[in-house]
């Protein structure tokens, strides 16, 4: 109706705001993107239709945020040398309406993490776990099962810290939560078979009877038994090749309300521009992972 406010959510739906705004002209739109936006020239790369599509569709917005500054500047030098708009602190000026372009880091709900990580039922699940984990420094690394997160890379770097580092095993564990995604799809139904394949080399060749390398889960956490288990890992591995932001780091600090661990976060993740204090790597680098796993862990 007119007067409403609309809010579009992420790439799927970058054509949206355009189609909107010719159906309704006094439509308030605003759109969000959740994922990185490339340089321009990655965006380039795209056929010239596609590109000046996405680009006019994405300025049918009134309102359009990126998750970091440069995200921001990425989309506005493409709007500069594909489309020749102009911008003035943020804002570009089209014929029948004005686009604002602003940064809108995401957050989490802090004291809702951290509140829920000292309740009753989360020391339960916390206990439970304990009985499995005590006497192991423990590494953690959850995810929903794409690509785009780099398992198979972390996979890989903590096999390289047993194998160059003998004075870890039988003393680390790393729990790995995969959570499914896209269940069907063949790519990513060879990429879970990739992970378990790289899971049971990892335990075949390292493992013993009273020690595993690697706990493997693949399902979905409740908020309970996920903040037990960032409680009682001393390490988060958190290493996507490419995000928007990342949540889970926010969160992993966020309920550790004794104000210890550490997060190992790839550089690659937009969360890495906040959360400088982390041990930051590039996940593309196999030996660094290992290295800042080392650190980590002493």
């Amino acid at each position: 109706e007119p007067d409403d406010i609309v809010w579009v959510q992420d790439y799927h739906l970058m054509l949206l705001p355009r189609l909107l705004r010719e159906r309704s002209p006094n439509l308030l739109t605003g759109f969000f993107l959740h994922i990185p936006f490339p340089s321009f020239e990655i965006f380039r790369l795209l056929p010239p239709r596609w590109r000046h599509d996405i680009l006019e569709g994405l300025l049918g917005a009134d309102l359009l945020g990126f998750h970091t500054y440069e995200y921001t500047q990425h989309f506005l030098q493409s709007v500069l040398r594909i489309l020749g708009h102009e911008h003035h602190m943020g804002q570009i000026t089209l014929p029948n309406h004005v686009v604002k372009i602003d940064t809108f880091p995401m957050g989490i709900d802090f004291q809702r993490i951290s509140k829920t990580s000292t309740a009753l039922e989360t020391e339960h699940e916390r206990a439970e776990f304990q009985k499995t984990l005590s006497g192991f420094r423990t590494v953690l690394s959850v995810d929903r099962l794409d690509y785009s997160k780099g398992i198979l890379n972390r996979l890989e770097g903590f096999e390289l810290l047993l194998e160059s580092n003998p004075e870890f095993r039988g003393h680390v564990v790393l729990i790995m939560v995969v959570v499914p995604s896209r269940i069907g799809v063949l790519q990513y139904d060879l990429m879970k078979r990739q992970i378990e394949e790289l899971v049971g080399r990892i335990n075949g060749k390292f493992g013993s009877i009273s020690w595993m390398p690697v706990l493997y889960q693949y399902r979905h956490l409740s908020l309970h038994p996920l903040l037990a288990i960032y409680g009682l890992s001393d390490v988060a591995l958190v290493t996507p090749l490419r995000d928007g932001m990342n949540l889970i780091a926010k969160e992993y600090i966020a309920s550790r309300t004794d104000m210890t661990g550490v997060l190992i976060l790839s550089e690659m993740a937009g969360a890495s521009k906040e959360l400088g204090e982390a041990i930051i790597i590039n996940p593309n680098d196999r030996r660094e992972i290992a290295n800042a796993l080392k650190e980590a862990l002493q």
